[in-house]
């Protein structure tokens, strides 16, 4: 089976958030299973050819653009398996993957390219798998085709959408535009098959409340919008050979996570006391992560709790302000690094005893795996795909504490109930192994968009 993977970022090339873990990850899981993958995206200018050894497999070829003409060429990274659209006005001359004005008109030049790309080289796939409203105009280009693929259309996010004005319609074949064309909404609209990162989320996204609007569109797919869980890089995210991590563990053997919690307090300037619990936050600082209710909660966390806080992340001002000041008044319970480090977030998941994350939406969410992964607790809101990976402390072989409502009395709760279960070692210790020996490879995530691709094949005709 040929397969035209279409992302807008990618690991190891460019990341902005999970859309890049996936993209870099879920095409060679796909590979393993015997496929013909061919991931396929922008070279941005951080995106150097040099580094990555990148060979030019198609010379430049015309692309029609409203009233002018870009050229365009594919390079390819042979090491790592990925190929790359090049055009110096719309992707090379910019520093970051998105954010400028005509991103709608940049992304469908990618679409473009992409379709044109496997015309030139006679590379025929039978599935397009087109990722978030970026790749989305390459399934509003191509569903019209004659002897075309079967269309798989992935949303992460569908709070993000994409539109075109109506002054650019005919980019994508259309004349009688009224008002902006929602690229998200064509993908889904003419996509054989619609997936989204988990089975909860793929729910949710019908209704109102997490449909942004397309619920309805959603709704009328039918059964033809599923929820496949993302997995996790278990090579790349191993405690037992991490060597970031002060000290490698396992579930078999997990002492090594007390020197882990050691290392970490010792680091940030916390007190090294293995029997204080200490709560993660690796996080984007925005929102949507639920961090207004993790601040609005700390007079609640220090007075009321003898537990540890460390914070790693970056987004909002008002947030990194609100943080370093706790830090500052608190510098014996709460500790902070604003900005990435990805060495220390790993430090934070293997030296962390449990991990907080209520984000008020939550498509898939790795966080949480990664946590599990390095025998940190999660501690979560109950929505998309953290539903979906956590086992709540109520049910049998639990691994987390979920909670409902987006309230901070709710998620507070939560908290307690880690805080009580805490002291009970053997209790804890058994949660924490449980927690490590979840199976959340791509390997699993693959075998179901086999699966989905047949099924897209079959919808198709």
């Amino acid at each position: 089976m040929k397969v035209l993977f279409m992302a807008a970022e990618a690991t190891p090339w460019i990341k902005v958030g999970g859309l890049g873990d996936v993209a870099g990850a879920l095409p060679q899981a796909l590979r393993n299973r015997g496929m013909d993958v061919r991931l396929l995206m922008p070279r941005y200018y951080t995106v150097d050819p040099h580094k990555y050894q990148l060979k030019t497999v198609l010379e430049n070829f015309p692309i029609t653009m409203d009233w002018h003409q870009e050229e365009c060429l594919i390079r390819y990274d042979q090491e790592r398996n990925g190929y790359f659209v090049e055009n110096d006005y719309y992707f090379g001359s910019r520093d970051q993957a998105y954010g400028y004005r005509d991103d709608a008109e940049r992304f469908v030049l990618f679409a473009r390219a992409g379709l044109e790309f496997c015309r030139r080289t006679g590379w025929y796939p039978d599935i397009i798998h087109a990722h978030d409203w970026h790749s989305a105009a390459a399934i509003r280009l191509h569903w019209a085709a004659p002897e075309r693929a079967a269309l798989v259309f992935t949303i992460h996010n569908i709070a993000h959408q994409g539109y075109v004005s109506n002054s650019k319609w005919p980019l994508l074949g259309v004349y009688d535009a009224v008002g902006n064309l929602n690229l998200m909404e064509q993908a889904i609209y003419g996509a054989d098959i619609v997936t989204t990162v988990s089975p909860t989320y793929a729910r949710e996204i019908r209704t109102p409340e997490y449909g942004f609007g397309l619920e309805d569109v959603l709704r009328g797919k039918g059964d033809r919008v599923v929820g496949i869980l993302n997995g996790l890089d278990y090579e790349s995210w191993n405690p037992a050979t991490d060597p970031a991590i002060a000290q490698n563990f396992s579930a078999d053997e997990p002492m090594g996570k007390l020197e882990c919690k050691r290392a970490l307090q010792e680091q940030v300037g916390l007190p090294q006391r293995s029997d204080v619990p200490l709560i993660g936050v690796v996080s984007r600082l925005d929102s949507q992560k639920g961090i207004r209710l993790i601040l609005d909660s700390m007079p609640e966390l220090l007075s009321l709790t003898n537990a540890q806080i460390m914070f790693l992340g970056s987004g909002s001002s008002q947030y990194e302000s609100e943080i370093h000041n706790w830090t500052a008044a608190h510098g014996d319970r709460v500790g902070s690094y604003i900005g990435f480090n990805g060495d220390l977030a790993r430090r934070i998941y293997a030296g962390s005893d449990m991990f907080l994350m209520p984000s008020s939406f939550e498509p898939c969410g790795l966080s949480q795996l990664m946590a599990m992964r390095y025998g940190s607790l999660p501690i979560a809101r109950s929505t998309g795909g953290l539903a979906d990976t956590i086992i709540n402390r109520i049910d049998d072989g639990w691994t987390g504490y979920l909670f409902g409502p987006y309230e901070k009395g709710a998620m507070l709760g939560a908290i307690g109930r880690a805080l009580n279960d805490f002291p009970n070692s053997g209790l804890w210790t058994d949660a924490v192994k449980r927690a490590m020996r979840q199976d959340f490879s791509w390997q699993r995530s693959a075998a179901r968009y086999e699966e989905v691709f047949n099924w897209a094949l079959e919808v198709r005709g």
